[in-house]
């Protein structure tokens, strides 16, 4: 017989609908389901708002530029989406955790869910970059430092998940598993470095 669902564990806190002052206190309680995937959405979340800033700034009417500042909304919005997601994701994890002796199978299997959305908090974050890169010369001297600080910012958010990904693995039961999900995003940021410190020295050179 299949085991029946609790409704409310189907029920989780909602980012958009906190203020400022409650997401910290939640964020500094041990207890909360906010923790280091909530922290990365919302590092991203403030990219995507800066890059937002830098673009408008800058108002300009060039079409590429225009259509940066479309999908840089999307993503700001896309990531107060993916921090509800992320406390979803964890939930059959954090079920699991509370159990005496959960079941191997089942714990594995609800690493692997918990990462589902990190992982996109993290590529979605390679995205913030990637959109900022062919624009960036375009970018007013006045809208550089948040230029600048947007790729600081989805940088954090990808070491946050980076860092989480790390914890993971060492709770994985299966070897290669473990070694890929801890392996991935150290690889990921390792090949972008090198674009992600030409744009933050080209937006600062601007400064000034």
């Amino acid at each position: 017989m299949a085991e029946k669902i609790n409704i409310g564990d189907l029920m989780t806190e909602s980012y958009s609908d906190k203020t400022l002052k409650a997401y910290s206190a939640m964020m500094a309680d041990p207890k909360n389901v906010f923790g280091l995937g909530s922290a990365a959405a919302g590092s991203s979340m403030c990219a995507a708002s800066m890059a937002l800033r830098a673009l408008r700034i800058t108002a300009s009417e060039d079409a590429d530029m225009l259509h940066a500042e479309q999908d840089m909304e999307k993503l700001r919005v896309y990531f107060l989406h993916l921090m509800d997601e992320e406390n979803k994701a964890k939930k059959p994890l954090e079920k699991l955790l509370k159990q005496s002796e959960p079941d191997d199978a089942e714990l594995e299997a609800a690493y692997r869910t918990a990462c589902c959305i990190i992982d996109e908090i993290f590529y979605m974050s390679v995205r913030i970059i990637e959109t900022l890169e062919p624009i960036a010369d375009k970018i007013a001297p006045a809208g550089a430092p948040f230029a600048s600080a947007a790729v600081h910012f989805a940088k954090c958010g990808m070491d946050s998940v980076r860092i989480l990904k790390a914890v993971y693995s060492t709770k994985m039961n299966e070897p290669v598993f473990a070694h890929t999900t801890k392996r991935e995003p150290e690889i990921a940021i390792e090949n972008n470095r090198e674009l992600f410190d030409g744009l933050i020295a080209k937006f600062e050179a601007k400064i000034g």
